[in-house]
């Protein structure tokens, strides 16, 4: 996704909001805005209801040592306390990549996966359908309690909010685009 985001609003929505049978919901500028699935839907494309209960690590055939096992180039050398994702064959690396900065961000350590991480990585190797709604969601609300991190899904956000028809006109944006940010990350340094 690329295009504006407005900080402002997203902080505001995020503020304010509240939970209807688990669906985050909020007024902005007037205009209810619920994260459910077909707002979701309309406007990245995600599937499910919201509606499911998370059966977390429910899979059946799910094992997470075993998962993290599979994605590892040296079994030996691997640190089985730890699921760094430093030593994990290529593809499964940028899967871990892709989880803790897009899929499911989180405010820290994008180096050690989360037990969350390793399930969401099973699902994505095993191509088991699970409900994004619920994914989003639950992101959302840890993110709403640290108020001085990133933002989280900005453009989404953003782009709900334009799909609901909230007034935009008068409001700080800042315009993202996919090639800035790919720039960005690749001259970073640190």
């Amino acid at each position: 996704m690329e295009g504006p985001y407005f900080p402002e609003l997203i902080r505001l929505f995020l503020y304010f909001s509240t939970s209807n049978e688990g669906i985050m919901q909020s007024v902005v500028k007037g205009k209810m805005i619920k994260l459910d699935g077909p707002t979701l839907k309309a406007a990245a494309g995600l599937s499910g209801s919201g509606r499911e209960k998370p059966q977390t690590f429910n899979f059946g055939d799910f094992e997470e040592l075993t998962t993290f096992w599979d994605c590892q180039r040296n079994l030996v050398n691997t640190n089985y306390e730890k699921f760094l994702a430093g030593g994990m064959k290529k593809n499964s690396r940028l899967i871990s990549f892709i989880i803790a900065w897009m899929l499911k961000p989180r405010l820290h350590n994008h180096a050690q996966m989360s037990r969350d991480d390793i399930l969401l990585m099973h699902v994505i190797k095993k191509k088991i359908k699970i409900d994004w709604v619920l994914v989003a969601n639950d992101c959302m609300w840890k993110a709403r309690q640290k108020e001085d991190g990133p933002i989280l899904y900005a453009l989404l956000l953003s782009k709900i909010f334009e799909n609901a028809g909230v007034d935009l006109i008068g409001e700080r944006k800042i315009i993202h685009q996919v090639q800035s940010q790919t720039e960005e990350h690749s001259t970073n340094t640190r």
